[in-house]
């Protein structure tokens, strides 16, 4: 379950993490980009927080947080966006060897326009559908109602409330991916119950926070209604 002003920072950060992601792009074309900072023992999240830290003053104030106190949620987000969301392809070394790291933030970054979609897989929507169990029975629990996450999800669907699940449940999602707690390919599958329409995003879609702390507040009151 996540707050009103979580979300609409969670939201904010996620549209300046794809600014960035286009910024990086582009830089490398020109080499402006550096990745000689090793970061054999951190994890993504933290190598993100580091690489951004560093690089602060020559990002573009588009695409970075207003306030330097977001640096480690922004890090963290981006790094979840970067691996649920694309894929390397194996065995091909992006970075030369005299950049020195070879850790999956800077492979991801230096990757660029190189890297994969990944794709919707079983796997994927099975998780999504676990995503959506865990999250239905938290508010569940909130209410102090006893019901397996499983079973509301069946009521959800039984009462035409899936998109309100799937907005609520991939905000829950993305606030978590603040924290660099990222639940893998499910997000992928929440993301295009949403944006989607069919097999292709839908034209001019803009995530934006008040929908999906709607959607939970909806949610919160349909549940005991159930």
């Amino acid at each position: 379950m996540f707050q009103r002003d979580e979300i609409r920072q969670a939201v904010r950060l996620q549209e300046k993490s794809y600014r960035l992601l286009r910024w990086v792009g582009r830089q490398l074309k020109s080499g402006a980009l550096k990745f000689d900072q090793i970061h054999q023992a951190m994890s993504m999240g933290e190598a993100a927080k580091e690489w951004l830290g560093r690089h602060w003053d020559s990002l573009p104030q588009d695409a970075r947080p207003e306030r330097r106190e977001e640096l480690e949620p922004f890090a963290y987000l981006m790094a979840s966006y970067l691996a649920t969301s694309f894929e390397l392809k194996p065995r091909e070394p992006y970075l030369e060897t005299y950049c020195g790291c070879y850790c999956r933030w800077c492979s991801y970054l230096a990757a660029g326009p190189r890297l994969k979609v990944r794709k919707v897989t079983k796997k994927a929507r099975r998780d999504a559908q676990e995503l959506k169990a865990v999250y239905l029975q938290g508010l569940a629990e909130f209410l102090d109602r006893a019901v397996p996450g499983t079973r509301l999800l069946e009521l959800a669907e039984q009462r035409g409330e899936g998109h309100h699940v799937s907005l609520a449940t991939y905000g829950n999602e993305l606030v978590r991916r603040t924290r660099y707690a990222s639940q893998g390919e499910g997000i992928l599958v929440l993301w295009r119950e949403i944006a989607w329409e069919g097999h292709r995003p839908k034209e001019d879609f803009r995530l934006q926070a008040e929908p999906l702390w709607q959607a939970q507040e909806h949610l919160l009151e349909a549940i005991p209604k159930w």
